[in-house]
């Protein structure tokens, strides 16, 4: 449920339908039915009946709020496969996950995985309670394209959040490129300028996303020495942050390989909610 209250939240802050879909796969219940479950022996509804009416109750519960346009949509088969056609046949804006159906286990979800690599749109996915907006949003920019997408969409996302632009840079591997120059000027020197080219990149970045001023001046910009998967979960909690928005890159194999050291990293260990843009 944490993951529909914050769809709800997102969803009326924008004035947006929210489109609640459960992809039941009927193969795989009547599989575990058959090892495990007696009772529709008994005339019990079936599981599938079951779930549309819990759905249609919880949009039911959702519009009686207030302020909120609200569809349900029962889709049957492989859930990631049903949630993909869902999204290309409403053209989403936004796609809103939990991490796991179970907020205390550990990992992530396989469902969640396929979804996180096929997304045409931004995937927000759900570990906390969904009390309020957000308060503190801290998005990951490495200075490439998609990272400062990701930075136009949270502001766009998340208008009434205080938001922060970190910038991760990996000490020892700009360690070793440094040893490979011949007369370069002492390490740290080098380290601190490249930190305030970094600084001065992220508030240039600050004026490009097209905030009024008093907007501008409430965004803060940090640079942080560190691994950037490590960094970027480090300074969440240390904020400490309600959302971690992060770029994906690359498409294919090259997706794998680097939603592993920055998407899925932050996904798998940050305690806060994590948006990722692609």
């Amino acid at each position: 449920m944490h993951a529909v209250e914050r769809a709800a939240l997102v969803a009326r802050a924008h004035g947006a339908c929210l489109d609640l879909l459960h992809a039941f796969d009927a193969s795989a219940w009547k599989s575990l039915r058959a090892v495990f479950d007696m009772k529709h022996l008994a005339g019990e509804a079936p599981r599938e009946v079951e779930q549309r009416q819990r759905l249609a109750t919880l949009a039911e519960s959702l519009a009686a709020r207030g302020g909120l346009d609200v569809e349900s949509h029962f889709g049957l088969g492989v859930p990631a496969a049903a949630i993909e056609a869902r999204v290309k046949a409403t053209q989403a804006a936004l796609v809103v996950v939990a991490r796991r159906s179970d907020p205390g286990a550990a990992g992530v979800s396989s469902t969640l995985l396929r979804v996180l690599r096929s997304a045409p749109c931004p995937l927000l996915v759900v570990r906390t309670p969904a009390a309020a907006v957000y308060e503190r949003v801290l998005t990951a920019v490495d200075l490439r394209e998609v990272s400062l997408r990701a930075a136009a969409r949270a502001v766009e996302l998340f208008p009434k959040s205080t938001h922060r632009l970190l910038h991760v840079i990996d000490t020892a591997w700009e360690q070793e490129v440094w040893r490979g120059r011949a007369g370069a000027e002492p390490f740290g020197a080098t380290l601190r300028a490249i930190h305030a080219r970094a600084a001065q990149r992220l508030q240039a970045l600050v004026q490009e996303l097209g905030l009024p001023p008093e907007a501008c001046a409430a965004v803060d910009v940090e640079v942080a020495d560190a691994v950037a998967s490590r960094g970027i979960v480090e300074r969440a909690a240390a904020w400490p942050a309600d959302c971690v928005v992060v770029g994906r890159h690359g498409q294919g194999l090259v997706t794998e390989a680097l939603l592993g050291s920055t998407a899925l990293d932050a996904i798998h260990h940050a305690a806060c909610d994590v948006l990722v843009v692609p």
